[in-house]
């Protein structure tokens, strides 16, 4: 085989983010995706190699680590993954072992000195998933850490299953007491639809111990790995892929469902999304839209307070479910409301109500004769607050009130639009579940002119009622004007990771 034609000694990270996911050596799933072409892979290389440093050494003096690398096939193993360690390992570096063959499994023992002069050992054992059971695969077998290459073409339950096969070579027996080994998970992959796992476990749910870099868009001016694949590339794959295949390929960010389009692909996880409980400002009133939804047997509410700045925060929702009724509701809603804020719950006691909008047919509807009340009727009788019918019902301004603040910003660092990360069932639609549904029409397909009615729908047609309730049908209309829409939508500022010199052995 020919020499490599890169050094590792001469490797620079893609961009700060890989450079910083190589570094990242906590237990734990350490993930990072971006666009196609970012450096993602060539930086796992990196981070094999790098893992290296923190092995704790044997009795004897040798650093020994077990690192193994899964993909989704054998084919694609030996096509790309195995090419891309090659550049930096080839099969005759210096002082190593390499044995496998195509469609089956290959082992690389390398061996190297780090700069304080000690041997390292490293082995290197490379597997394809394929169709077997990752339980039965790994059944008995003992690594120091995993690779996950391509992280998204794989059963959902590799990382976690891979997991609690690490930290268990070598053996206690050869290291010295007390020696700690990590336990790790690695991996790389291009952005998954927000249906995905790997979306819930970073972002919706941020599972403790997932952490996720994540680079930017091929087309930014701090896109990584420029030497890679140029903006010019980027740009011919933006003219020639779909919308979606865009999002996902060039920018990098999170994808839409097959099935539909959502309907406010302005939000963004990382952006909109607090990174804790948000806690209700004392003083400033709380605002309440409310859903009766289907026969008023699947309500939902939305809570919500505008800040003087001018940033609208979503501080708590109420999504019960199907069949329950406005008196169960009513009774709901009002625990919410004496209820003490805490870690897992929202409360909202003690704060001032404002402005309480619902949709207008739930003001219909009951047989007034016979001494019926209307849906929103039983909620204002059990809370106690007058609550008006929303200015109109049209999905489209209503929808462009809650798109105003999503597309707007208070400043470089304040996005105008925040919402509490228990507000589960809203980011689920903000995610792509509210969407717009994909219909076939003889061979014609198309997106239907109005939102899918589901669970999703819900409480985001409460967040839309509330929104009204205070900006008013005209106020929305203008601002709509104003922005131009659609087309022209504010572009929240990129994050800007802070650089730094990087050693492949030195993390």
């Amino acid at each position: 085989m020919s020499a490599p034609q890169f050094s590792i000694y001469d490797y620079e990270p893609a961009g700060p983010v890989c450079a910083a996911y190589i570094r990242d050596m906590a237990d734990g799933v350490v993930g990072i995706k971006g666009p196609a072409g970012s450096g993602k892979t060539v930086g796992s290389v990196m981070k094999v190699a790098s893992f290296a440093a923190i092995m704790p050494p044997c009795r004897d003096g040798v650093i020994r680590a077990k690192v193994t690398v899964l993909r989704d096939t054998y084919r694609s193993l030996y096509r790309t993954t195995l090419a891309s360690w090659q550049r930096f390992f080839p099969e005759d570096f210096p002082g190593s072992d390499f044995r496998g063959g195509t469609d089956r499994p290959a082992e690389h023992l390398v061996r190297f000195r780090l700069g304080n002069g000690r041997l390292v050992e490293l082995l290197v054992d490379f597997f394809a998933v394929g169709d077997h059971a990752i339980e039965e695969m790994l059944r008995g077998y003992e690594t120091s850490v995993f690779w996950l290459n391509e992280a998204d073409l794989m059963h959902p339950r590799v990382p976690t299953f891979a997991f609690s096969r690490t930290g268990r070579y070598p053996s206690l027996e050869q290291l010295e007491p007390g020696a700690k080994r990590p336990r790790l998970v690695f991996m790389d992959f291009n952005p998954t639809d927000f249906e995905h796992p790997f979306y819930k476990a970073f972002i919706t749910e941020k599972r403790p111990g997932w952490r996720l870099y994540e680079q930017p868009s091929g087309l930014s001016p701090l896109a990584e790995n420029r030497k890679g694949k140029t903006l010019e590339e980027y740009e011919a794959d933006a003219a020639a892929l779909t919308p979606g295949d865009v999002r996902r390929f060039v920018h990098g960010e999170w994808g839409w469902s097959a099935d539909g389009q959502p309907v406010y692909p302005e939000f963004d996880p990382s952006t909109h999304i607090a990174p804790g409980p948000l806690k209700p400002v004392e003083g400033l009133p709380l605002l309440v839209g409310a859903d009766g939804s289907t026969g008023g047997l699947r309500p939902a509410a939305a809570f919500a307070q505008l800040m003087p700045t001018g940033q609208l925060r979503v501080l708590g929702e109420l999504v019960p479910g199907h069949g329950v009724g406005p008196e169960r509701f009513s009774e709901m809603l009002v625990d919410a409301l004496v209820r003490e804020p805490s870690a897992v719950a929202c409360g909202f006691r003690g704060l001032p109500l404002g402005a309480w909008s619902a949709d207008p047919s739930s003001f219909y509807g009951a047989d007034k004769a016979g001494g019926q009340l209307a849906w929103v009727e039983t909620v204002m009788k059990a809370v106690g607050h007058r609550i008006d019918p929303a200015p109109t019902n049209e999905p489209a301004i209503r929808i462009e009130g809650v798109r105003h603040y999503l597309a707007r910003r208070i400043d470089a660092n304040t996005p105008a639009f925040l919402i509490d990360p228990r507000c589960r069932m809203l980011i689920a639609g903000f995610s792509g579940k509210y969407r717009y549904r994909r219909v076939r029409i003889g061979v014609t397909e198309r997106l239907e002119d109005r939102p899918f009615k589901d669970e999703y729908s819900d409480p985001h047609d409460a967040l839309q009622y509330l929104v009204l309730g205070f900006r008013g049908r005209a106020g929305v209309i203008e601002s709509a004007a104003r922005a131009g829409r659609p087309g022209n939508v504010v572009q929240l500022p990129v994050r800007r990771p802070a650089r730094t010199d990087f050693d492949v052995w030195s993390v």
